[in-house]
């Protein structure tokens, strides 16, 4: 028996060859489904790890957002206050604060409104770009259930059936298959947290969207209620 070692970034492929016999085409199959269904899994390991790292990006984009939104958000509350589209007591405000002299730069604050949509409209077009790419993977996982299709799991399960004949050591074989098995599994895992935090990402810039298209049009009545007054 010799041990040949097929190094693969996923895991290294060892097995064990009794070179004595002939490699027949079930084999050359099989061992070719082996191989592939490595190369198939580093590649989707590859990309869940890409698309994990974009939803982390678009995370912190939406958490800053959040952020610079609420400043839009108090002086939207005051400004209609002060053209009457809202009651005062929607302000912070008790009666320690009734001297209190509120001022707003509405060219800053009209600045922040612009910045904030067109901040939004960026990440827009990051989230659904990043959407596409969820949905058409797991609509193919709910379809197939795995990116290896079945038939190179029967191609290698025709090795285990003609073992007799076959060249590859079935023990090294079983015991490599299990080891594939078990990564699989990890990258399965990382699968399911990626489809879950997308979930997560998803929703939070639908809120966030909502929201902040709440704001833009608050904006607009604000500036058609100034200009009135002018």
């Amino acid at each position: 028996m010799k041990e040949i070692v097929k190094e693969h970034p996923l895991r290294p492929i060892i097995l064990r060859f009794d070179l004595d016999k002939p490699q027949l085409d079930f084999e050359k199959k099989g061992l070719a489904a082996h191989s592939l269904m490595h190369d198939l899994t580093w590649d989707i390991l590859q990309q869940l790890k890409q698309h994990n790292q974009a939803l982390e990006e678009i995370d912190f984009e939406i958490a800053e957002l959040e952020y610079l939104l609420l400043p839009i958000e108090q002086d939207l509350d005051i400004l209609e206050v002060f053209l009457k589209i809202k009651d005062p007591s929607v302000l912070p405000f008790d009666k320690h604060d009734e001297g209190t002299e509120i001022s707003i730069d509405l060219e800053d604050f009209y600045k922040g409104v612009i910045y904030h949509n067109q901040r939004i409209q960026d990440l827009h077009d990051d989230v659904s770009k990043e959407h596409q790419w969820f949905s058409a993977h797991f609509e193919m996982i709910y379809e197939k259930e795995s990116w290896i299709n079945e038939e190179l799991w029967n191609d290698i399960h025709q090795i285990y059936s003609n073992y007799p004949e076959a060249q590859v050591d079935i023990v090294s074989l079983d015991r490599d298959q299990e080891e594939f098995r078990e990564v699989l599994a990890e990258v399965n895992d990382l699968q399911d947290n990626y489809n879950e935090y997308g979930e997560v990402i998803f929703n939070s810039f639908n809120a966030l969207h909502s929201r902040s298209q709440e704001c833009y049009k608050r904006a607009e009545i604000i500036n058609k209620g100034l200009d009135e007054l002018k």
